[in-house]
């Protein structure tokens, strides 16, 4: 991972809990190396774990001793984080105190931060495919009851396999939690601590800064939704705004809402979005959506969300009916008679697909698209690539949304749709399957942007 310069000078004034720590200090069985960078909570650290002989990333949360629940929370949050596992959610192996600090002990990503990423001005394909996975991460913690509260590009990792990671729950807490929820303030209150600097920040903006409120971080306002001004405690929807406003920057380089201040910014987000800056109709559509200023208008949930954001990215379905070729003009009587029987075929494949007696089990239905012979096949001839690991497991989670698909849609009624979605999902997997052959049998380099249409191909069999 890119060590922030600035986050060496953040790192002497991060409260007396990491002060006195420095490179070679250690924490629990922990050897300190570098400072990754500081965030609202605390101070990342690259260290090293000597039973296992790797390399960690360690957050030492900063002092909180005055605040005894919010301490309990965070550590509570950290296990919770511990439980679940994702490939789209960085990983926590540990969570411990030594001498009074409080530490996470978390995977270590060789890669940047979204921020960093994006200046680079990667091809869209890799941003959608990014946006994406990012998603299914915060997802996957919604399902887990837990709540982001500060989504925001520099807290998605990518690495440079293409992995991407949501990072850094340091305001997160359990949805279903015991206890009241912090109380918070709304926004003309809480802004005096950002404004009076009694917080380090990342960047010289206001609004990109953490906002604090009697020491308890709240979120940053350019991300923030209008329930979270208000004082409101946050939900996933507030997180469903948070990452509708990285999408809409990641996309067009510009946030959907302007604002010289906190007061301004707040405005911008209760007036809705504005504008398109080059987003395509329907992406556009979807964004603007979960950046409704009343949460009760945005998507039902993240997963909602990411299909019709699969949906609205997914290349144009090519149409495979079959094509009839005459050897000379004069051979109309034969191909006469092979459009009867073209024609008898359909209907019987019709026929078949609203039975409800076509379906064979999902895995075997799937085959060889991308089975564990193709899998081994495509890494024994791609093994030094970098890209390696994030195309297979992009192809991994796409397997088994198909396979979900495809038995969901099995299990409808006979009708018109499931014939379309069946249909639409043998495609899919046709696909796939092209995809993938070419990935075992040729030479060329992996491309994540050749591997992520079939990924959303899949998602918009949903629809």
């Amino acid at each position: 991972m890119d060590v922030d310069p600035s986050a060496r000078t953040e790192a002497g004034a991060v409260g007396n809990a990491a002060a006195e720590l420095g490179p070679g200090a250690e924490v629990g069985k922990y050897r300190l190396d570098s400072v990754l960078g500081s965030g609202g909570m605390g101070v990342v650290w690259a260290a090293y774990d000597p039973d296992l002989e790797r390399r960690v990333a360690i957050k030492l949360l900063r002092s909180i001793d005055n605040v005894a629940s919010l301490r309990t929370r965070l550590l509570r949050e950290a296990r919770a984080m511990a439980r679940l596992k994702h490939p789209n959610v960085l990983t926590v192996y540990e969570v411990g105190t030594d001498r009074n600090r409080d530490y996470i002990v978390m995977e270590l990503i060789d890669g940047a931060d979204l921020d960093r990423w994006l200046a680079a001005k990667p091809p869209r394909a890799e941003i959608f495919a990014a946006l994406v996975a990012a998603g299914r991460g915060l997802a996957a913690a919604h399902d887990a009851g837990l709540i982001h509260r500060d989504l925001k590009p520099h807290n998605i990792l990518r690495g440079r396999d293409g992995g991407v990671y949501v990072t850094d729950f340091g305001l997160a807490r359990g949805q279903i939690e015991d206890g009241a929820d912090i109380v918070q303030t709304p926004l003309a209150m809480a802004a005096t601590a950002v404004a009076s600097g009694s917080q380090p920040r990342a960047v010289d903006s206001v609004l990109d800064s953490p906002l604090t409120q009697t020491g308890v971080l709240i979120g940053t306002p350019a991300y923030m939704a209008p329930e979270q001004f208000a004082g409101r405690a946050p939900d996933p929807r507030s997180d469903q705004f948070a990452y509708c406003v990285t999408a809409w920057e990641a996309l067009t380089g510009s946030r959907p809402f302007a604002g010289r201040t906190l007061d301004e910014l707040r405005a911008a987000a209760l007036a809705g979005a504005r504008g398109d800056l080059g987003l395509p109709p329907r992406v556009r559509s979807v964004l603007a959506r979960g950046l409704s200023p009343d949460p009760a208008g945005r998507w039902p949930n993240m997963r909602a969300l990411l299909a019709e954001l699969e949906a609205a990215i997914a290349p144009p379905r090519r149409s495979r009916a079959p094509l009839v070729v005459a050897a000379a003009v004069g051979a109309a009587a034969v191909v006469t008679g092979v459009a009867v029987y073209a024609q008898r075929d359909d209907a019987a494949a019709q026929d078949s697909a609203t039975s409800g007696g076509d379906c064979e089990p999902a895995a075997q239905a799937f085959g060889a698209a991308w089975s564990n012979e193709r899998r081994k096949a495509v890494t024994a001839r791609h093994k030094r690539e970098a890209m390696l690991v994030a195309a297979a497991a992009m192809l991994d989670e796409t397997r088994r949304d198909w396979i979900q698909i495809y038995e969901a849609t099995c299990a409808m009624p006979a009708s018109e749709e499931r014939h379309d979605r069946l249909a639409c999902l043998l495609e899919a997997r046709d696909d796939v399957d092209e995809v993938t052959s070419e990935l075992a049998n040729d030479d060329d380099a992996i491309s994540i942007t050749g591997v992520v249409p079939v990924t959303i191909a899949v998602g918009a069999c949903k629809r």
